[in-house]
């Protein structure tokens, strides 16, 4: 590292490690930034008191593990705030990472935008925030309902203040964007939407010739209702009881609407159309985008999605539900081909249908490859003013 270069700490929960790709995106991101020489990238990871992460270096860049004090499942998160921004502020000096520091990036907004502002109580400093999902306060988390209710105006005017005092909220679509202002005291100084770019040195067109006798579907993405993989098994249903056979549908992921799909295609006699698998190891992500011929995420609660930009970067056509994040992106003339109505299996299986008689390639926006949305991003007059 040169003496020259500017610090840009990075703040988040998630972030990879040998062992988990976890936040992956944040590293690219965080590579990309790197690779600048105006900035040097340092990582601070946020896990709870009780993991047992330490300091690591991924890929070339140093992560710092901040342990948070919080009470368990996301209980009346920040209770604690006080003594947790001692602790950072000692943190930060026992690390070494306030000096030549300029920028500080947190990712979700709790703890990440607490602790930013922790920072910029100590020194001048450019602060941002950026928001990956749709549930921009987290007010979904935890397990417990009566819980939720009781700290749902905790956590939004706790929150809400913090946002308001940062320099930059970010976020990753005009969807998200949207999310922030339904609250009416959501004030910001500056906004962006960065949308989620992709590393076309991870995901490509690998121009192998595709040798199966059948039309390859896939979908990657965990079984939790919002991703609504069941209106997708029902879909396919109905294509083989319009005389389609020659299809096959590839699922990969786990969570808690695994075994309901399993069942369904079980009862309902598709298992010789459908393969689940519970994972894939990330570096063979990219074979099966190339290996499909389409791929299909039915959420109707997606803020952007990753996994569209890594289908669409290896000029895999995709299949998406409307008025999602994603939908921003598509070329107006694609809308119809590419957007699905809400939880309907007919409307997944026309649409479907479309890709199944053209089948086709869709070649890429080189505008979503990440060297240029993050291009983009640091060109933002933000970066550049003394405020």
């Amino acid at each position: 590292m040169s003496l020259g270069r500017k610090i840009y700490i990075i703040i988040t929960p998630y972030y990879p490690c040998n062992s988990s790709h976890v936040g992956s995106y944040i590293f690219d991101q965080a590579k990309i930034i790197n690779s600048n020489n105006e900035f040097s990238v340092k990582v601070i990871k946020l896990v709870s008191v009780f993991s047992k992460e330490r300091n690591y270096n991924f890929k070339g860049i140093d992560v710092k593990i901040f342990k948070v004090i919080d009470l368990p499942f996301f209980i009346l998160p920040g209770l604690f705030n006080n003594i947790n921004s001692i602790r950072f502020k000692q943190f930060l000096k026992d690390q070494k990472l306030i000096n030549n520091l300029y920028v500080v990036h947190g990712h979700v907004c709790y703890p990440s935008a607490y602790l930013a502002n922790v920072i910029a109580s100590m020194i001048k400093v450019k602060t941002i925030i950026q928001h990956h999902g749709i549930d921009v306060l987290q007010l979904l988390n935890g397990r417990f309902n009566y819980i939720k209710n009781i700290q749902r105006n905790f956590l939004i005017n706790r929150s809400i203040r913090q946002l308001n005092r940062l320099g930059l909220n970010v976020s990753v679509s005009n969807k998200v964007r949207l999310a922030l202002h339904s609250y009416s005291n959501y004030k910001p100084k500056n906004e962006f939407i960065l949308y989620n770019g992709v590393d076309r040195d991870k995901f490509y067109n690998t121009n192998s010739v595709k040798t199966h006798d059948k039309y390859l579907i896939g979908c990657i993405a965990n079984f939790w209702p919002i991703k609504d993989h069941i209106s997708l098994l029902k879909a396919i249903e109905l294509l083989i009881l319009d005389g389609i056979t020659d299809i096959q549908l590839k699922l990969i992921g786990t969570g808690e609407t695994l075994q309901f799909c399993k069942d369904y295609v079980t009862d309902n006699n598709l298992s010789s159309f459908v393969i689940f698998k519970n994972e894939t190891e990330h570096d063979l992500i990219n074979n099966f985008y190339n290996e499909i011929d389409l791929f299909v995420l039915p959420s109707y609660y997606e803020a952007l999605g990753c996994v569209y930009l890594e289908s669409w970067s290896t000029s895999t056509p995709f299949i998406a539900i409307k008025n999602q994040g994603i939908s921003e992106l598509i070329p107006d003339y694609e809308i119809d081909n590419f957007l699905a109505d809400e939880k309907s299996p007919s409307s997944l299986k026309e649409k479907i249908l479309g890709e199944y008689n053209k089948k086709r390639s869709y070649p890429f926006d080189v505008k979503y490859d990440i060297r240029n949305t993050i291009k983009e991003f640091m060109s933002y007059s933000f970066f550049k003013s003394d405020d």
